[in-house]
């Protein structure tokens, strides 16, 4: 977990026109559980690390504190951290890649609360999808692309009966529907098939809030507890074949750890602890599933980093490091590459 603090900035979103002037930007305050191509040569230089008919892994987007912004903005990268770029140029924080990596989900703060927009790759043809007062954030697209889900509250944090609930929209932002009423839930996620959602319950909310973890059917229904109310969890993600869900136990938190457990509630287990060289936070799974980008604080630096290790745990290690923190890691799916094109490659 992360904290943010208050900012205000006016800033245009490139490649948006004048459709992307959104005003004063409005950090939000409260404690977070909350390309593919820009050019052809990018495009060689992504590595590809899984053939075949899975997916195959592509480029990686995050948060990158910005000292002139005062804030987060979104930046996308090779696996491997090369081929760095910004994306964003107001406050921005969690992302999401389309399900074919050719669109990003994220969400902005303006001047009337925290909202969510999807952009090429690049940064460019940016498409607001919420516009009401208050907070939408954290979007997670489903499998079939036909939908996001997100947490989203009308009022903003601080104010009394400060929740947020889960919602899906649309990707062309029509058709929002609420799934969720009356609770604390936060940072939902899709099954691969797309039929469930996972997401965070704050059933304590304080400056590390006590989380559980529930289940529901995509349509909201069918709700049930998968893992009880623990201190610092966060982050839940289904692993690429659905038989997990991992979250986090945030470093602030005892027994900090990146842990797992299957949707049925068994199988509870640490995949890596925090140490003392790293601490992990918001582990995000490769497209492929062999791997897990994870935000990583460098205890000897004292900066947030971006690791990678291997779905046992194994082998972890840096691969963005700037003079800035790091945070919000996303990890998306190389987008269809002909076959023609990949004769001619070979």
């Amino acid at each position: 977990m992360r904290a943010h603090g208050d900012v205000t900035q006016e800033a245009v979103m490139p490649g948006a026109g004048a459709a992307g002037v959104w005003g004063e930007a409005v950090m939000r305050t409260r404690l977070s559980l909350i390309v593919l191509a820009v050019a052809v040569a990018v495009i060689g230089n992504a590595p590809l690390a899984a053939a075949g008919d899975g997916p195959v892994n592509g480029r990686i987007t995050f948060g990158r504190f910005d000292p002139a912004l005062g804030d987060y903005s979104i930046w996308a990268a090779n696996p491997d951290g090369t081929h760095q770029r910004r994306l964003t140029h107001v406050p921005s924080f969690f992302s999401d890649w389309s399900p074919g990596g050719h669109r990003i989900a994220f969400d902005f703060a303006n001047s009337t609360g925290v909202h969510l927009a999807t952009m090429d790759p690049d940064g460019r043809h940016v498409r607001r999808l919420t516009f009401g007062k208050g907070i939408q954030e954290i979007p997670r697209w489903s499998p079939d692309g036909g939908k996001v889900t997100f947490d989203a509250s009308p009022k903003l944090p601080g104010k009394p009966g400060f929740h947020t609930d889960i919602w899906t929209v649309r990707p062309d932002g029509a058709s929002a529907r609420q799934l969720t009423r009356g609770a604390f839930d936060v940072e939902p996620v899709f099954s691969p098939d797309g039929r469930q959602i996972a997401f965070g319950r704050i059933t304590h909310d304080a400056q590390i809030p006590d989380v559980a973890i529930y289940v529901m059917y995509a349509d909201g229904t069918h709700l049930r507890q998968v893992v009880p109310s623990t201190l610092g969890l966060e982050h839940p993600g289904w692993s690429p074949d659905g038989r997990w869900i991992t979250f986090d136990i945030a470093p602030e938190a005892p027994n900090a750890a990146v842990m797992a457990v299957h949707p049925s509630g068994s199988g509870l287990h640490i995949i890596r602890r925090s140490g003392n060289r790293f601490e992990l936070f918001k582990p995000v799974w490769s497209p492929d599933g062999r791997k897990f980008l994870v935000g990583c604080h460098d205890v000897r630096a004292n900066i947030d980093k971006l690791c990678v290790m291997n779905a046992s745990g194994r082998s972890l290690h840096v691969v963005v490091a700037t003079p800035d923190p790091l945070n919000f890691p996303a990890w998306g799916t190389h987008p269809a590459v002909s076959a023609s094109a990949t004769a001619a490659a070979a």
